[in-house]
């Protein structure tokens, strides 16, 4: 297994925690902290996909507690490791090596990218278009234009989590149940089976039991077995319509749960 090749790299990954001082290792919990000797040799590692974020040393703000969320997410990802390179603009200029063989603008910090088994490129996180978002069902080509789905640039959780199932890793969405997602996923790819489903059941009474998400999940199991898989897209409309009406702050927040929910079932 690809994190079984990580035993004989321990004390590469280790090294770094023993020999720096406590201000200079990573400030979030789940990442690990990479520079330019040791950024090559991790993301070669085969058969692991890494997320790694340039910035600056010391980053703070609401940026950075998004890549907090990020690695608290990530840590059930199987083969999926989290990456920081601090790099530094005076002095040594530390790890503005790395900067500059990836074409990383000082002022677009914190950037993300993609690596898999190499440290060549796979993806940048750039603005993307919104795979969750649907044409209006009152949108006019003639009169409005050709629609096209919003451009998301902004670097949050949410956008950042929604990036990367893009580029096909099975990243936890924001707000709903890692476990559920995974089956909602199995489910809609092969054909609606109903050991899915029972599977699903079996969570949502077993372990996730307290958590009101769950029931949620299984009424979209079942409607899209009763229903077909158009279900979703139409109960994502219908959700988005009602959402426009004249809402308590605590429906509003329900609504949007649904529709990250019923987002997982997108396929």
């Amino acid at each position: 297994a690809p994190l079984a090749r990580l035993a004989p790299l321990l004390p590469l990954l280790l090294l770094p925690l023993l020999v720096l001082p406590q201000g200079a290792r990573a400030t979030a919990a789940g990442a690990i902290k990479l520079d330019n000797f040791t950024f090559d040799k991790m993301t070669a590692i085969p058969g692991l996909t890494w997320l790694v974020k340039f910035d600056k040393t010391y980053a703070y703000g609401e940026k950075e507690d998004a890549f907090k969320e990020l690695c608290k997410l990530a840590h059930k990802v199987p083969n999926f490791l989290v990456g920081e390179v601090p790099v530094t603009e005076h002095g040594d200029k530390d790890n503005d090596d790395l900067r500059e063989r990836y074409e990383i603008p000082v002022e677009s910090y914190p950037a993300y990218l993609m690596f898999k088994g190499s440290s060549q490129l796979l993806a940048k996180f750039e603005g993307f278009a919104d795979p969750a978002a649907r044409k209006p069902a009152t949108w006019d080509d003639k009169k409005d234009g050709a629609w096209a789905a919003p451009i998301l640039k902004e670097v949050t959780t949410e956008n950042v989590a929604k990036w990367l199932r893009v580029q096909g890793v099975k990243f936890p969405s924001v707000g709903t149940i890692f476990e559920l997602d995974e089956v909602a996923q199995r489910f809609v790819a092969d054909g609606m089976k109903d050991t899915d489903l029972a599977a699903a059941r079996a969570l949502a009474e077993g372990e996730h039991k307290g958590d009101p998400k769950a029931a949620v999940y299984i009424k979209i199991f079942e409607k899209i077995k009763e229903k077909g898989a158009e279900y979703v897209a139409k109960e994502t409309e219908r959700v988005q319509k009602l959402m426009t009406g004249n809402l308590t702050p605590e429906k509003v927040a329900q609504m949007n749960e649904k529709l990250k929910i019923l987002g997982v079932f997108e396929k």
